[in-house]
């Protein structure tokens, strides 16, 4: 059992050496040899975890996505109302690009170059998300918080309105407060009575 245990943390140890990587010297123009070097370790371990540089990014991208889903569950779970609930996402999304590294990260996976990525983790987000979104709703129906016939329905609608901050091309540093004001449209389209933001 420990080699499995030791196996899974090389992998975790190759896969933010390649973050790093990536951060810096953009997902293009990284090299296994520039992993394998940020890593500390031969290429050929490299290589025992993953078959070619692209595994490497979708492993980054599956931790992005591990993290950003993670991040938002536990928030949401602290707060209690509905509202709150649907409040505290803004602060967990902004989340991801809080450290230098995924900033950097960040950054790079919004470069033309690097879409099909990008889509990937959106895709990846989303679909765990979604649930997530549909659970707080469904709470507030339930609460008589919110006036919605279909809660998944409407998950899909908030959450395609919260990635728009993004597609529209906010700056990372503005990401927050679109985020946030996003959000107060949100529930006033759920029919949150009294919803100012």
């Amino acid at each position: 059992m420990p080699r499995v245990t030791d196996r899974e943390a090389r992998r975790a140890e190759l896969v933010s050496a390649a973050a790093a990587v990536f951060a810096e010297r953009g997902v293009a123009n990284a090299t296994v040899s520039d992993i394998v070097k940020a890593a500390g370790v031969a290429q050929g371990t490299f290589y025992l975890y993953f078959d070619t540089k692209d595994d490497a990014v979708l492993a980054v991208v599956a931790r992005m996505a591990d993290t950003i889903v993670h991040s938002t569950a536990t928030r949401v779970a602290a707060a209690t109302s509905a509202v709150d609930k649907l409040l505290a996402l803004p602060g967990a999304l902004s989340e991801v690009g809080a450290e230098p590294e995924a900033t950097a990260l960040v950054e790079q996976m919004h470069r033309p170059e690097n879409r099909l990525l990008h889509d990937r983790l959106a895709d990846d987000m989303t679909r765990r998300l979604v649930p997530l979104l549909e659970a707080i709703i469904a709470q507030g129906v339930a609460d008589g918080v919110f006036v919605v016939g279909d809660p998944r329905a409407a998950a899909w609608f908030v959450l395609a309105g919260l990635q728009s901050v993004e597609l529209a091309g906010t700056p990372i540093s503005e990401t927050p407060a679109a985020l946030t004001t996003a959000t107060g449209f949100a529930l006033r389209a759920l029919g949150c009575q009294g919803a100012r933001r």
